[in-house]
């Protein structure tokens, strides 16, 4: 049986590790794939007008009709669920081919993409036996889906069979299928992997958290030191990289597993790499450990200033001592670090971004700052606290749950006009920190400049960032700015000269 898989934004180890699995079978698969060049899901240049010029949904469609599939998977998240809908839609009215939809939104709002006409099939959770499982009653013709994890219709109504339990070894998945995105990801500069399952907190806002309340707090799990480096040992051979990308939630929570890991990296894989972090996990032995095995970069979760808002809204329990704690200690090992910061929370003010400012001024080996917007997730708990506080109302929640949203990177729902501007000056400010002199940080919050910074156009703030990253010897952005011509030649082939 033949599956396409579509999806829009960065490299996908879920589909991936799915296309592996359906391989191993005997099925043949497929991906329409569309990077989203200039659009909601790229952070590092948005530009709508750009993004119109470089849209490939009619290269998808066209795609996915030359792929003659049985069966078109989409992975959505909240952000591109409106996308896949519409191409959805048009395969359906042109082809009538078979739909399945999967992925966090699928799991977080069911009800609300099950009754999409476009959508056939539905998976909540884990699709790693409910996707082969309906691929092969669907080969089999059979149409017998009495599958765990599956919604399906069936005479007008909705069929909602149980959820399954997670699966329990994730050493028994097999190795992904990087070869699904070759065309367009580059291995040989940058190797994604993925060491563990889950996270172990339950952030407010977090759709990890979600999933501990479905499969609960034992759903998080790593991967044995032997299954990662087997991974990393075959493709080395195979791509030849020169860096890698842990892009586990949390990376060093085990020291005893980190130990053996790094041991093994330094001597076997030898490449640099970057990786997240919480900071309460960080001490002066892990983060030598870290440096010495190639680590160039981690990235942390601080998102505000404000422990308040920090503990009482997000639910998040590390402190600023632990975080400026964790900052000094890579510092003294000299450990660039990037700075997750959230703009947008429930009950923020402006002496909470002058606070930040005071605060990240401090810090030496700090890489860059990476600004988002607090994005509403469906049936996340920090909803409630939104709607207690009026930021948004039964209208906005209904269109979180249809993906009527952009990414956490461009939408926010402030509604006061001061606090907006306010926020928009801070978010360009914060980008443009790492190389702003303090003495300058000093006289720009003493004489409140910063609300100036609203002002700068966009594209001196997208220079000023490329001068941080060259000020940081970044080497993920120098990836980034590889990328963009070689995309941007293929998307106007496959768009004008096909």
């Amino acid at each position: 049986m033949k599956v396409t898989f579509v999806h829009l934004g960065r490299e996908h180890l879920g589909i991936e590790y799915l296309s592996s699995i359906l391989k191993t079978a005997g099925h043949e698969v497929d991906l329409a794939y569309d990077p989203g060049l200039f659009g909601p899901e790229d952070n590092v240049f948005n530009i709508p007008f750009l993004e119109s010029i470089f849209d490939q949904k009619k290269n998808i469609i066209a795609a996915v009709k030359q792929s003659s599939p049985d069966l078109v998977a989409f992975t959505i998240y909240t952000s591109t669920y409106q996308w896949a809908r519409d191409i959805a839609r048009i395969l359906k009215k042109e082809t009538g081919v078979t739909t399945v939809f999967g992925g966090i939104h699928a799991t977080l709002v069911p009800e609300t993409v099950i009754k999409d006409d476009s959508v056939d099939f539905l998976v909540v959770g884990e699709g790693y036996h409910a996707l082969p499982e309906l691929v092969e009653s669907l080969s089999s013709n059979t149409e017998t889906f009495n599958i765990d994890n599956l919604w399906y219709k069936k005479n007008g109504s909705i069929i909602r069979n149980d959820p399954r339990p997670p699966v329990s070894e994730l050493d028994s998945l097999p190795l992904p299928d990087k070869s699904l995105f070759e065309k367009d990801v580059n291995f040989e500069d940058d190797y994604m992997i993925i060491t563990s399952r889950g996270c172990v907190f339950s952030c407010s806002y977090c759709c990890e958290s979600f999933m501990n309340g479905m499969y609960g707090r034992n759903y998080f799990q790593r991967r044995s030191v032997g299954s990662v480096m087997e991974e990393l040992t075959v493709m080395k051979q195979k791509y030849n990289f020169k860096e890698v990308m842990f892009n586990d939630a949390l990376f060093f929570t085990d020291k005893k597993w980190i130990k053996e890991l790094l041991g093994r990296y330094r001597k076997e894989i030898g490449v640099p790499f970057r990786c997240f972090g919480k900071v309460t996990n960080l001490d002066d032995e892990i983060c030598r450990m870290l440096k010495e095995s190639g680590c160039y970069c981690i990235e942390f979760g601080m998102q505000t200033v404000n422990q308040t808002l920090k503990k009482e809204v997000l639910h998040r329990n590390e402190t600023n001592r632990q975080a400026l704690e964790a900052y000094r200690t890579c510092d003294r090992n000299r450990l660039n670090y990037d700075i997750d910061h959230m703009f947008g929370l429930p009950g923020e003010k402006e002496k909470d971004h002058i606070d930040g400012l005071i605060f990240y001024n401090k810090l030496k080996y700090l890489n860059r700052i990476k600004c988002h917007n607090l994005t509403y997730f469906p049936c996340m708990k920090i909803i409630e606290t939104a709607q207690a506080e009026n930021i948004l109302d039964e209208t906005d929640i209904k269109n979180i749950h249809q993906g009527k949203i952009s990414t956490f990177f461009h939408t926010d729902f402030i509604k006061n006009k001061k606090l907006k501007q306010v926020k928009d000056g801070f978010n360009k400010l914060y980008k443009l920190l790492p190389i702003i002199p303090s003495f300058l940080i000093s006289l720009i919050i003493k004489f409140s400049l910063y609300r100036f910074f609203r002002l700068i156009p966009s594209p001196l703030i997208i220079l000023g960032q490329l001068l941080v990253a060259v000020k940081g010897r970044d080497y993920r952005y120098i990836i980034y700015l590889k990328y963009y011509p070689l995309r941007i030649k293929r998307s106007l082939r496959n768009k004008f000269f096909k």
